[in-house]
């Protein structure tokens, strides 16, 4: 009779002592899957912030001028800070819907050269003129009254001078609007959308 008892008693150790481990195991695998889950989050907000952070560039009429089918509305730019060319692209919402054809910079004096300096600001046949009937085209003109970028159709969007291939904005910049018909006072609208991984929005009243 002890010596059933004593067996009974030492198999029931053994078994008690296999437990522990597969309890342990178990644990260590649930800790390391909730580390696991913990880290991925952590490692995600990290990596998407710099793509996430939202820009604006939003626009101000200075009231437009031109007549026939040249028409200049400039446009002071008021950029958030980091904002570069590269980010977004522009279009002229109309009032009613809908939005008008980009064209080509027209005029002998509206070009970028390759090398040297950028072309100054002007209009008429000594600069730009207006392009294809209801299209219009952009000139980004710095505070020194020179043609930094075009945003046309000639290249479906930004062009630079000089050999720049982006150009970081700031308040000091004007975006020279020229258009085929007035756009001025009409209900249009310049707009500002995302061309790459950041986030940015714009719009202002022409």
């Amino acid at each position: 009779m002890n010596v059933s008892s004593n067996k009974t008693s030492r198999w029931q150790k053994r078994r008690e002592r296999g437990v522990s481990p597969i309890i342990a195991t178990i644990l260590l695998v649930a800790i390391t899957v909730v580390l696991a889950a913990v880290l991925y989050v952590l490692v995600s907000g990290l990596t998407s912030h710099g793509t996430s952070t939202p820009y604006t560039v939003d626009f101000t009429s200075a009231g437009g001028s031109g007549s026939a089918n040249a028409w200049y509305d400039p446009m002071n730019v008021i950029p958030t800070t980091g904002v570069t060319t590269s980010m977004f692209g522009i279009s002229v919402t109309q009032a009613g819907g809908g939005t008008y054809a980009l064209g080509a910079a027209a005029g002998t004096g509206c070009t970028l050269p390759a090398t040297g300096a950028p072309k100054t600001w002007a209009t008429g046949s000594a600069g730009c003129n207006g392009p294809t009937a209801a299209g219009w085209y952009g000139a980004l003109v710095a505070s020194n009254n020179s043609i930094m970028a075009l945003y046309t159709s000639t290249n479906s969007g930004w062009s630079y001078a000089d050999g720049l291939t982006t150009i970081a904005l700031t308040n000091s910049y004007t975006l020279y609007v020229v258009s085929y018909v007035q756009l001025a006072g009409s209900g249009d609208t310049l707009t500002v959308f995302s061309t790459g991984t950041s986030s940015v929005s714009g719009s202002g009243s022409l």
